[in-house]
């Protein structure tokens, strides 16, 4: 035996997450759980690893177990905390150079360890060598997830949780992570995966829990639970989008939205983006679309004023250019952006409405309370993602998807002009993502919002996309635009 759960309840504070959960994990068995949004699949992680203690009932493990030190819970929250602390300690602002590469992706997966013929092994198993001397905030949502991997298996636990592990990959990404995975589930080691989707599960798991809502809907054997899974279907609902605020700005519609004339992006000597020419009119929403690492995050990044490597471009935005005396403020109130490094700042005791409330201000959390004419907008939101009832739960006590859904709420309250979508349906079941993809569809059609989307899956596109954009390498280095 592994573990033992044995007539399990288990809540955050007051809020009942997990209810009479029986399940035993036998040495001989690979289990995968199952489950949407909210389902408990990350408390189930928390309890096993003692990062959370039931109200009742009784956790056993293997006497050699040790829950602190052989069990490791690889997942957003994490990625979070590694985040967090890089950014504590950034120095740019007393730097000459102005740029704090942080803790690299090297120094993350080795942690102090000195650098062996191993750790070059399994870096290039996880297809990290290329950016080992990267900055992890600086790298992509995949390619962090890689990196966090590699850590795992340099110090291989007894146990490993994977939650979501194929979340921000790309196709070839999720194929040779799907390999891997399958070897891990061969060896020593025992994996448990965490799972939204029933067709990411590989082939080596044998057996699957179902949960929904905290309960165990079903147990067993891999193709029983999953068949009973399948049949289980909900019918999507979408509630009217509330009331688009009255814009405080004008522009002119005679210019393009966006023009990219010959843009370079470069860190130190790496080429990241090279010759970039691209134009959305007014009317076209855009994919943009490239391998991991290819730059589209850097990208997006130049236009909703976060990247400095903007100014003394010929980047037009609105009928301006980049840096002719817009304010950074200016500029920001015209996009609304959901990504991964925007939800991970949001690592506060801050309440969900507070959260999708600061997009008025785009800011990171409130300085006042969230009252009056913004709580009701940010409520208005929050109904139309279905989050309504959890708008005074802190935002770090959702689940990775619930959290994604509140960011789309925090980017459209303030009516963007442009909104940006960096891998918007990460961490969503599938309901979610129909959801998602739904409202999506039903923003652009009421006009005047513009949709640059990022994302890896073609099964995962709104219909309302009709420009794309795929970055590829260019023979100079760093990645190039093809438009069409």
């Amino acid at each position: 035996m592994i573990i033992h759960f044995q007539q399990v309840w288990a809540a955050y504070r007051t809020d009942p997450i997990l209810r009479d959960i029986n399940w035993k994990w036998q040495d001989d068995q690979q289990w995968a759980i199952l489950g949407g949004n909210g389902a408990g699949k990350s408390a189930i992680a928390h309890l096993m690893t003692d990062q959370l203690r039931p109200q009742r009932g009784e956790i056993l493990r293997q006497p050699t177990i040790d829950p602190e030190h052989d069990i490791l819970h690889l997942s957003f929250e994490l990625q979070q905390k590694l985040i967090e602390h890089d950014i504590r300690f950034d120095d740019s602002e007393t730097r000459d150079d102005a740029f704090d590469v942080g803790t690299t992706v090297k120094q993350i997966v080795l942690q102090k360890q000195i650098e062996t013929s191993r750790f070059t092994e399994i870096a290039k198993q996880c297809h990290i060598e290329h950016i080992l001397d990267r900055g992890i905030r600086f790298v992509s949502t995949g390619e962090s997830r890689k990196a966090l991997l590699a850590r795992a298996l340099l110090n291989p636990p007894k146990v490993l949780i994977l939650d979501n592990p194929f979340e921000g990959l790309d196709k070839q990404s999720q194929q040779e992570l799907h390999n891997l995975i399958d070897t891990l589930l061969l060896s020593p080691i025992k994996v448990l995966l965490l799972i939204k989707q029933s067709d990411e599960i590989p082939d080596n798991i044998s057996h699957v829990m179902h949960l929904q809502q905290g309960n165990i809907m079903a147990l067993g054997e891999r193709q029983t639970v999953l068949a009973a899974a399948s049949q289980q279907q909900h019918q999507l609902v979408i509630a009217d989008l509330p009331v688009a605020m009255e814009r405080r700005y004008a522009v002119d519609k005679a210019q393009p939205l966006i023009a990219l004339n010959h843009v370079n992006v470069s860190y130190k000597e790496q080429a990241i983006l090279t010759d970039i020419n691209w134009t959305l009119n007014w009317g076209q929403h855009c994919c943009i679309a490239g391998p991991n690492g290819a730059g589209k995050s850097t990208l997006l990044s130049l236009l909703s004023g976060d990247n400095h490597k903007a100014y003394g471009q010929d980047i037009q935005l609105f009928g301006n250019t980049r840096g002719s005396g817009e304010s950074i403020w200016e500029l920001k109130e015209k996009f609304g952006v959901v990504n991964t490094q925007l939800q991970l700042n949001h690592v506060g005791r801050t309440r969900v409405a507070e959260v999708i409330a600061s997009g008025l201000y785009d800011s990171v959390g409130l300085y006042h309370q969230c009252s009056g004419k913004d709580r009701k907008i940010a409520l208005d939101w929050l109904k139309v993602m279905g989050l309504e009832d959890i708008a005074t739960q802190f935002f770090n006590r959702l689940s990775f998807g619930q959290q994604r859904l509140a960011m789309l709420a925090r980017a459209m309250v303030k009516s963007p002009l442009v909104l940006v979508l960096d891998e918007p349906c990460i961490g969503l079941d599938e309901e979610h993502r129909q959801l998602i993809l739904a409202l999506i569809d039903k923003i652009a059609d009421r006009g005047e919002c513009h949709i640059l989307y990022v994302s890896h899956s073609a099964n995962e596109m709104p219909s309302c996309i009709n420009q794309q954009l795929l970055l590829q390498p260019h023979p100079d280095g760093g990645f190039t635009a093809k438009v069409s």
